[in-house]
């Protein structure tokens, strides 16, 4: 019987310092005795794993041994003292080790910060003949048998009793994962450009202000800004490296199936904005077809009647990321009156203002004014796209 793995994928450091390791639990088959557990401090631990060199067991070294056979970063050295107060080295190597082999399971939660782990398992499995499943985090916490801490061995015990709910990961999924890192590098990038941005800014206008010879500027700031961003080498190359990030995100949305056939036909949502809805919800499946779910996890359902916002001391239990984008989406629907949604938007504006002819003053606040109609019209128009983008989506991945 193969081996079952559970995987609890963890951040190795917290910012105050906290050393959070990966956790493994490995099953030898399906009675679940206890597991064999392992702690993967950092990446290359991670990487050693997944290629099944992660050593396990060590013997101490004999002197004057060739250890040139192991990697560098298997031999440990500990230092100490010999009865007689000399300080001595001791070297150990490895004895065994352990990792994904043929015939294994692995099984973990979808997405997370352990995409990346996931990822690499998933195609080492295709060339070993092992397979990884993954099972939404919603459905683990609904079934979780024990406590948060051992979710390596929950995730496990779930596989086991209801294996119906884990889906293998596939090369499709394997493109999700890589579309959330081309658009985090994006992301990253744009964040770098603008923040140097700021301090050229600043600085400019330090310069023009805090100077002892009081020189007044011929042209505008803006025009001293702008030779100043041109000439600034390192700003230079942060926009130039922006521009590369976004080609690459573009290339890679462009060629996913669910972005040509269902947000590339629609006019306004093009790869970047369709890149930050695919790769913010990853796998449709996630929702378990629960479109009330997907609706407020893209923050355009209601709350008391009302389109969600966020309050003060209360948690958003939307994406901001995919908020965000629907927003930039509704944006451009409104430039594009033409367009199938552009008159879909055109229509909910028209009947909400023959719903509310006049504005009235509630609580000292005005509403049903022109700009809370516009603002009415376009979060309305973004929930019937939500409902469109999750019954189209959810048809073509029961398809595959």
């Amino acid at each position: 019987m193969s081996r079952i793995i559970g995987i609890r994928h963890r951040v190795k450091k917290t910012t105050e310092g906290e050393a959070r390791p990966t956790e493994i639990a490995v099953f030898a088959d399906l009675s679940l005795t206890k597991p064999t557990a392992y702690k993967l401090e950092d990446e290359m631990d991670e990487l050693d794993f997944v290629f099944g060199r992660f050593p396990v067991s060590y013997r101490e070294a004999s002197e004057g041994e060739n250890l040139s056979q192991f990697f560098s970063r298997h031999i440990k050295t500990k230092k100490s003292k010999d009865e007689t107060g000399n300080e001595i080295t001791k070297v150990s190597a490895p004895v065994s080790h352990d990792g994904l082999t043929a015939g294994d399971t692995v099984v973990s939660i979808l997405g997370g910060s352990g995409r990346k782990i996931i990822f690499a398992l998933s195609r080492r499995a295709e060339q070993i003949g092992a397979k990884v499943l993954c099972v939404p985090s919603g459905l683990l916490n609904k079934f979780r048998e024990q406590d948060k801490e051992k979710d390596s061995e929950n995730v496990a015990r779930l596989f086991v009793k209801q294996p119906d709910l884990f889906h293998e990961v596939t090369i499709k999924d394997r493109g999700l994962i890589i579309l959330r890192e081309k658009l985090d590098a994006r992301t990253d990038a744009m964040k770098a450009r603008i923040a140097c941005e700021q301090r050229l800014l600043q600085r400019m206008i330090g310069n023009v202000f805090c100077n002892e010879d009081g020189l007044y500027p011929e042209g505008k700031l803006e025009e001293i800004f702008a030779e100043e961003k041109a000439n600034n080498s390192i700003f230079q190359a942060l926009l130039l490296e922006e521009k590369a990030r976004e080609k690459e995100l573009t290339a890679c949305v462009s060629a996913m199936d669910i972005y040509k056939n269902i947000f590339s036909p629609i006019e306004g949502c093009g790869p970047m904005i369709a890149s930050r809805i695919i790769a913010s919800v990853g796998d449709i499946r996630r929702f378990e077809g629960n479109i009330a779910k997907f609706k407020a996890y893209c923050g355009v359902h209601l709350q008391d009647g009302q389109f969600a916002r966020q309050r003060n001391n209360e948690a958003a239990n939307w994406s901001n990321e995919i908020r965000q984008a629907m927003y930039l989406l509704g944006e451009q629907f409104n430039r594009r009156p033409n367009s199938v949604w552009g008159m879909k938007f055109r229509e909910y504006k028209e009947k909400m203002r023959n719903s509310h002819p006049e504005t009235v003053g509630e609580g000292g606040k005005k509403k049903y004014t022109p700009s809370h109609i516009h603002k009415m019209a376009k979060w309305r128009t973004l929930t019937k796209f939500a409902e469109y983008v999750f019954k189209k989506w959810n048809k073509q991945q029961t398809m595959v």
